[in-house]
């Protein structure tokens, strides 16, 4: 079952034993194909496995899934480009919409979705007088909207004129990348053609390069024309853009046609979300199989074809399994808390729980205790971080910002504060994403002591021009303050305001909120006046999509979960994400810095990876020290499910269970 994976708010755990997965990308290039086997670290942890017991069944399976956030929105345009873009969200969304290309089973190469084949290596043209890159893709014939309607090239077309039309911004804006993408053709109804721009405004030449073509407008969610055209039109009446894409994102998709296996049937808030199996769902019934060789095979009798990549299907299988789904219908419960969706699951009124944030020793121990439950702990690929509004002092000032940085003892909070539910975290990609991660960056405050830290920040804030009226003091022994910083001013001679941290609260969250308080009390003690604020985590969201967020935020706590390809690390920190210069841009801080968005853009250019990774690993060191966001920590991904009544096709994948929807498409109901 192909998936396609791109960033997304999330959160992540804890990484006990561990095995080697190797991840792969096979990618048709400007050049030639491709390679990169990079290691991955997955653990699985499990509870001793009880006998199943009798299953007795009223009607048709259904598989019993348990939340414990709201979703935004069940509007797709809003998901990926607007502030219904939550994790909850993409849960009970996961089967909606496809691509042309995505993700293979736990190796991640790049294959096929509803592309019948790979694309055309890039070559230049002439058109019209202009030289262009083009490519063309072949799309698999036969594939249904639910609705009856075939999926043609004028869907994707339509969603490309679409994002760049209305100047949708965030994930739309990462998958159809204006400063390189000219337009798409059909040159008939199963057959596409891209045209990227060879030259920038300036005339420079310019190469689409991974994280435009491959990872970006290749994983394109594609969107129904024939649903979604009259709707597009009236919301371009509205007087400017922000008012044609709030138009947009408010809608209710009625009826609306989709196109990966399940298809909306009802939402009562607060207590639970449910969507129905499609029948004419393409993939239904395709076998996919993986060999120990490399080579993947799909064949589909409802759509008449065996499809092979990267290699000849021959020799040991690894994996082999029915897409399905094999369900009448998802049904994903709402709970208040993560405490009562754990108590959901430990009674057996859910049989899966989505779990982005972490889990507590406390809950661990109720899940482990349980008779019939399971838990699956895997490597994740995501980050939760704190952020800084550059915009304004003291935030714009980068000794600040690595205050901030020196004064967070990590280990602290995550290992004895959290016992160990949390891993620290320097790098703005995860460990767990190895073949990314850049483990050689700097580490502000690792291995110090409280006295150092202060010792060290507040010879930081000197230097920068601030004073104190009072410095701290720091007890005899080094480990505390015997005396908090007084009078802390800027250096232009006035009081450093008092500064809002805004973060999720511990009903919803509490791993971060034990760090915002930890957070809120080193930065008080050394004089650094900040009061957290812990709040809903939808709260936070509309503050950071507010059209006062430029003025409003100070730092905030969050998390993003995050694509393999570390391509995050333009679209969060480029200064043409910021909301001010793109309608729902991500970069919610305002962070720009010329040297680093010249670096991050030539991200964009690389065609292989050897070249992206160098830039990758360039970009963690920059963004180390320059501190935009203060990586704090990631957790290893626990998954707890109920194998009596879940079967899973496979439990080991980088980001686990939870970072492919449950897999709501292929998971057995006994």
């Amino acid at each position: 079952m192909f998936r396609f994976l791109r960033a997304r708010w999330a959160l992540l755990i804890l990484v006990i034993s561990m095995a080697t997965l190797t991840l792969s990308c096979d990618l048709g290039s400007t050049e030639e194909t491709r390679d990169v086997a990079p290691e991955a670290t997955v653990s699985t942890e499990v509870t001793p496995r009880p006998e199943a017991g009798p299953v007795t069944a009223a009607g048709p399976p259904v598989y019993q899934m348990g939340l414990f956030a709201e979703p935004i929105t069940r509007n797709y345009w809003n998901y990926i480009g607007g502030p219904g873009g939550s994790v909850w969200t993409g849960y009970v969304l996961a089967g909606y919409a496809s691509t042309l290309y995505g993700y293979s089973d736990q190796r991640f190469d790049w294959v096929p979705v509803v592309a019948a084949d790979f694309p055309t290596d890039l070559k230049k043209e002439t058109i019209d007088g202009t030289e262009y890159w083009t490519t063309e893709v072949p799309l698999k014939t036969g594939i249904q909207w639910s609705d009856g309607e075939e999926l043609t090239a004028e869907d994707f077309v339509f969603t490309v004129n679409t994002v760049l039309d209305m100047e949708l911004g965030s994930g739309w804006a990462e998958a159809v990348n204006s400063v390189f993408l000219e337009r798409v053709e059909a040159l008939d109804s199963h057959k596409l053609k891209v045209i990227f721009k060879a030259a920038d405004e300036e005339g420079n030449p310019q190469t689409p390069g991974l994280s435009v073509w491959q990872f970006g407008l290749a994983f394109m969610p594609i969107m129904p024309e024939h649903y979604w055209t009259s709707v597009v039109e009236e919301a371009k009446q509205a007087d400017d853009t922000a008012k044609r894409i709030e138009a947009l994102f408010a809608h209710v998709p009625e009826g609306e046609p989709t196109l990966d296996g399940f298809a909306y049937r009802k939402w009562e808030p607060g207590a639970f979300f449910e969507n129905e199996a499609v029948a004419n769902y393409y993939q239904k019934g395709t076998v996919v199989t993986q060999y120990a060789n490399g080579a993947i095979m799909e064949a589909s009798e409802r759509l008449g074809y065996t499809n092979t990549y990267l290699g000849e299907a021959s020799g040991e299988k690894v994996l082999e399994y029915e897409v399905g789904p094999h369900v009448d219908s998802t049904i994903f419960s709402i709970y208040g808390n993560q405490d009562a969706a754990v108590l959901a699951l430990t009674n057996g009124d859910i049989d899966y729980l989505f779990n982005p944030l972490g889990l507590e020793k406390g809950f661990q121990d109720r899940i482990r205790s349980a008779d019939d439950l399971q838990i699956v702990s895997n490597a994740d690929n995501g980050v939760f971080y704190l952020g800084f509004n550059v915009r304004k002092a003291p935030m714009s000032i980068k000794a600040f910002r690595q205050v901030v940085a020196t004064l967070i003892d990590k280990e602290f909070v995550a290992q004895s504060i959290l016992q160990d539910a949390a891993i620290p975290m320097y790098a703005m990609v995860p460990e767990g994403n190895a073949a990314w991660h850049n483990s050689g960056v700097t580490k502000f405050g690792q291995g110090m002591t409280r006295g150092e830290r202060i010792k060290q920040a507040v010879a930081l804030l000197k230097s920068a021009g601030f004073t104190f009226e009072q410095e701290p003091e720091v007890g005899e022994d080094g480990s505390f303050v015997a005396k908090p910083g007084e009078g802390l001013k800027l250096p232009d001679g006035t009081d450093v305001p008092t500064l809002e941290l805004l973060a999720p609260s511990a009903g919803y969250d509490p791993l971060r909120a034990t760090f915002a308080i930890w957070v809120e009390r080193w930065l008080n003690d050394i004089g650094i006046p900040v009061r957290a604020n812990l709040a809903g985590f939808n709260v936070i969201v509309a503050k950071l999509f507010s059209d006062t967020v430029a003025e409003d935020l100070d730092m905030w706590i969050l998390g993003w979960s995050l694509g393999i390809f570390p391509d995050h690390l333009e679209s969060f920190f480029h200064s043409r994400n910021a909301p001010e210069n793109q309608e729902g841009g991500n970069n919610w801080g305002g962070y720009a810095n010329p040297e680093f968005d010249t670096l991050a853009f030539g991200l964009l250019s690389e065609t292989t990876i050897e070249g992206a990774l160098e830039k990758a690993l360039k970009l963690q060191e920059f963004l180390a020290d320059d501190l935009p966001y203060v990586p704090l920590f990631t957790i290893p991904k626990l998954d707890a499910y109920r194998p009596s009544r879940v079967e899973f096709p496979y439990t080991t994948v980088l980001g686990g269970l939870e970072g492919l929807g449950g897999m709501q498409q292929v998971a057995h109901i006994k």
